[in-house]
């Protein structure tokens, strides 16, 4: 049987650690953040501090198939987690699937993939997406891949480029999940047994108006890969960040920009 991991981790740091801490609470290696409602919009899916009751085997189960072993990472495979995404969305949440133009996607550098991920899973449950992934926390995200590890948190800067300073930290790891995509099943509907920390961290909060003096705020990413890592085969790093100020100047890729490149319209 292929040998898979996970770990996950959160970090608040900087001015309003105080306000945002007072809305986590910690349960193993990464909180559980209040989601906010938006106005006028029914609750979608099971968001923190509530999560699902249970894992969800994959169905199919691209851990298995010819499409996905040995290092495959193809078009047919993100199409079999899509489809396991989609089951494991009815079954846990009564949610439909998630979707895209699966040969833009394929046009991705798996860190852009990682980001597309991460957004298709907020915006589906009416959170506020990352807005954008950037070169300094990829770079620590990647320092994370590198090590079958989480992104160095410490490593965060006082200010990003740009001048806007993070308030908040998650990183996610996995290992052995095969691509982006698996990697994203296994945080979101087969993490049970690390107490949902790394689908706390994709759907949290991160930084709120009462938390930060400056008056724009946004939610911002980095992510990492390695196709060989030390023990389980892929290795992905998610990081993500809230930050107070303008948003970084580093950008590598846009979450308006995604949703174009994919034809998403939502």
């Amino acid at each position: 049987m292929r040998r898979r991991h996970m770990k996950a981790r959160l970090l608040v740091i900087g001015a309003g650690a105080a306000a945002i801490a007072a809305l986590a609470a910690l349960t193993g290696p990464a909180s559980v953040l209040a989601a906010p409602r938006t106005p006028g919009v029914a609750r979608i899916g099971i968001l923190p501090p509530r999560n699902p009751g249970h894992n969800v085997r994959p169905r199919p189960f691209f851990l298995g198939m010819s499409a996905c072993r040995r290092g495959k990472d193809s078009g047919s495979c993100d199409r079999a987690v899509l489809s396991a995404i989609a089951h494991a969305r009815s079954v846990l949440e009564g949610m439909r699937g998630m979707y895209f133009t699966v040969a833009a996607y394929r046009k991705l550098t798996h860190a852009e993939q990682l980001f597309v991920t991460v957004n298709l899973e907020r915006v589906a449950r009416h959170l506020p997406p990352a807005v954008e992934l950037t070169r300094s926390l990829d770079k620590i995200a990647q320092a994370g891949a590198a090590k079958d590890d989480d992104p160095p948190l410490g490593r965060l800067p006082r200010h990003l480029p740009g001048g806007g300073y993070p308030v908040a930290a998650g990183g996610n790891w996995a290992g052995g999940f095969l691509n982006p995509l698996g990697a994203d099943y296994g945080w979101m509907y087969d993490d049970a047994g690390s107490r949902w920390g790394h689908r706390d961290n994709i759907l949290g909060t991160f930084v709120t108006r009462s938390s930060c003096r400056a008056s724009h705020r946004a939610l911002v990413m980095g992510a990492g890969y390695i196709g060989s890592g030390m023990a389980y085969g892929d290795s992905e790093t998610e990081l993500l960040v809230g930050v107070c100020g303008p948003s970084p100047t580093d950008t590598v890729l846009t979450w308006t920009r995604a949703k174009a490149l994919l034809r998403i319209t939502f």
